[in-house]
């Protein structure tokens, strides 16, 4: 069952909401207090998938609202504010906030429908990251830790870690997902990524450096890499990065085995 809390002070907006919701499969908890929302996220054996909230809160302000779900331990969930207009020159500060999207009060339902289903893809694709094969090849322990502990909040344990390319080739493992660093001990990572590429048509192979200079990053992506991600890691786009990249992978792998089967 897919958990939404819903905050709002008018009875009537709450009333269509969570009908909508229910007609569409969907459990609806309709509360009217940011506190409410505080005690639900304090709850770890309640699982919340989306919090839907009004720009305007009665005991709180949407900024101090935001700060507080994104140092919970439900700061992944997404947060979408229903206002009674288009927020124009408020859209950037209220996006910045941390909150996923806003919808408008003129098209609610529509707009809800749509923007629930894009979450919903968008957990789909976390099912195939968490059961996609991936390798990370990084010399650096500390790196190493700070990837494995954060691929672990987001149930990511089909990983294995290899402290240079040379240890990975000669497992004669293959893998769905390849997070690569550029500067190795005795290795640079444009020759893995060469080797990994040649081995590894389909599979998704990113780019984890320290490394700002964009000839050398262009250098990697010429070599065959996806795309890359610049340490030190920021958890929501890396975790970001990485869906997007095995939305490529499996979108190839299916036309593959479509055109397999004709």
């Amino acid at each position: 069952m897919y958990n939404i809390v819903h905050l709002e002070q008018s009875e009537f907006i709450k009333k269509m909401v969570k009908h909508t919701l229910l007609e569409n499969g969907f459990n609806c908890v309709s509360v009217d207090t940011a506190s409410e929302v505080y005690n639900i996220l304090s709850n770890d054996n309640q699982q919340i998938d989306l919090i839907i909230t009004s720009l305007l809160i009665t005991d709180d302000t949407i900024e101090n609202f935001m700060r507080t779900i994104n140092a919970s331990s439900k700061k992944h969930v997404p947060v979408f504010v229903v206002t009674g207009n288009d927020i124009g020159e408020s859209k950037k500060r209220v996006l910045n906030l941390g909150v996923s999207d806003y919808i408008t009060k003129d098209c609610l339902v529509d707009e809800l429908i749509k923007h629930i289903q894009y979450i919903l893809a968008d957990d789909e694709l976390m099912r195939c990251l968490q059961e996609a094969k991936i390798a990370v090849i990084d010399d650096n322990n500390f790196d190493r830790t700070l990837i494995k502990d954060t691929l672990a909040e987001y149930k990511i344990f089909n990983i294995d870690f290899y402290s240079s390319g040379n240890a990975l080739i000669e497992s004669g493992k293959k893998y769905d997902l390849y997070l690569v660093d550029i500067v190795l001990e005795g290795e640079f990572g444009k020759n893995i990524i060469l080797r990994l590429r040649r081995d590894n048509i389909d599979s998704s192979i990113i780019v984890v450096s320290s490394l700002t200079n964009n000839k050398t990053l262009a250098s990697m992506l010429n070599a065959g890499a996806n795309d890359y991600i610049r340490k030190p890691i920021q958890e929501d786009i890396f975790i970001a990065k990485l869906k997007s990249n095995i939305r490529t992978y499996s979108l190839i792998k299916k036309i593959k085995d479509q055109y397999k089967s004709l």
